[in-house]
């Protein structure tokens, strides 16, 4: 199935005009793509947002991906959550404009198609390709003038707290999911029912509804929480051993979906579970570790999310945004995304790749206590202060 492209009428028309000449005095941006959109997408950029899709058995892809990629930056732009950009290309005339969808009643495109798309565009690092064309546009249409900032910056930085996508779950249920991911990729290489492997490798807990369910506990109740997790403990190991004997043993080389799903119950194990000290009177047994491990992974459909503390007392789960401004005009010049437990530290260095790239030097660098000593924090005025409570929080990205 050939890949649609995107072709929107280049004149505009009259009711096109008098809606951009609203947009003029407070959403600059969406004149802004207008004008530039068939430049920004032009054949040889579609044809890159197309490479995305090779080889990845995607099947037919309705929506143009030009399109999707227009709509991530104008979601971007006004900051609104998935959900809300879809109904915003039916309400909203700005966006229609843009989109090339003006008067059109129904959505131009699903909820998941816009996530499932914006992951593809970070998968393949074209969101970066996406901003440095739109970056390198607006210096050439006259309308930002990359000379008129100091070539000498005074940067702030400040992080902020991204609630990731993906599932969260206590310990039982992610090595119940990793298990079901794990069967499923070993039904699909060895073409057999997932039902047959659960029944075969012996572990019939993964035919519940759910893996707590099926174990049928008084969760409240060490004991039988001890001993549920250790039955459950068993049966992975049996589905492991049938593992080995059916697939590793019969195959040539384990499919990377396989090998990965593998890998993914293996850091759950040793990162949730410790030897039980109390023993149990009869073989060694394990209970879910106390305290949290380094790193714990808190997610399978997700594996980069992790902990992190908006305070000593509020936990999030995700990621952090950290965004480094000028603080004399107020641009972001540089932005990073780091998991959740990573010191804000850690994200300085790529925010400096980054300013260094685009040919700037740091003057001087100010992070958010010290902003707020000087009265540029969120709470207070200035520059960069102003510049935080207009810049929308992004969606989960990676």
């Amino acid at each position: 199935m050939a890949i649609p492209r995107w072709r929107p009428v280049r004149q505009l028309s009259r009711r096109e005009e008098l809606i951009l000449k609203h947009a003029r005095r407070v959403r600059k941006l969406f004149v802004f793509l207008r004008e530039v959109r068939h430049e920004l997408f032009d054949d040889s950029f579609q044809g890159e947002l197309e490479e995305m899709y090779r080889g990845t058995g995607a099947g037919k892809v309705p929506i143009p991906p030009a399109l999707m990629a227009m709509a991530v930056l104008v979601q971007g732009y006004v900051g609104a959550s998935d959900a809300e950009a879809v109904e915003l290309t039916v309400v909203d005339l700005r966006w229609q404009v843009v989109l090339g969808r003006l008067g059109e009643e129904e959505p131009a495109f699903s909820q998941g198609a816009l996530h499932d798309f914006r992951h593809r565009l970070i998968r393949h690092d074209i969101d970066r390709r996406l901003l440095e064309r739109t970056r390198e546009l607006a210096e050439k249409s006259g309308l930002f003038d990359a000379k008129k900032l100091p070539r000498s910056l005074r940067v702030g930085i400040d992080s902020m707290p991204l609630e990731g996508a993906g599932r969260v779950e206590d310990s039982v249920n992610l090595l119940g999911h990793a298990a079901r991911k794990l069967v499923e990729a070993l039904a699909g290489t060895l073409e057999l029912d997932f039902e047959h492997i659960c029944r075969d490798a012996g572990v019939p807990l993964l035919l519940a509804s759910s893996i707590k369910r099926g174990l049928d506990c008084d969760w409240t109740d060490p004991e039988q929480k001890t001993r549920a997790l250790n039955r459950l403990i068993s049966e992975l190991d049996s589905l492991q051993r049938w593992m080995k004997k059916n697939a590793v043993g019969k195959l040539k080389e384990i499919p990377a979906e396989v090998a990965e799903c593998l890998a993914t119950l293996q850091q759950l194990l040793e990162q949730d579970l410790e030897p039980d000290p109390s023993g149990g009177g009869g073989k060694p047994r394990m209970r879910i570790r106390q305290g949290v491990a380094a790193d714990r992974r808190v997610s399978i459909e997700d594996p980069e999310m992790r902990h992190g503390r908006k305070s000593k007392s509020k936990r999030f789960n995700g990621y952090k945004r950290h965004i480094a401004a000028d603080l004399d005009s107020g641009l972001v010049v540089a932005c990073a995304v780091t998991p959740a437990n990573v010191a804000e530290e850690r994200a300085t260095e790529p925010l400096r790749r980054d300013i260094a790239e685009q040919g700037l030097k740091i003057r001087e660098i100010l992070y958010r206590p010290r902003l707020h000593q000087l009265g540029a924090g969120t709470d207070g005025p200035g520059a960069y202060g102003r510049l935080l409570q207009t810049v929308a929080p992004a969606q989960h990205a990676r």
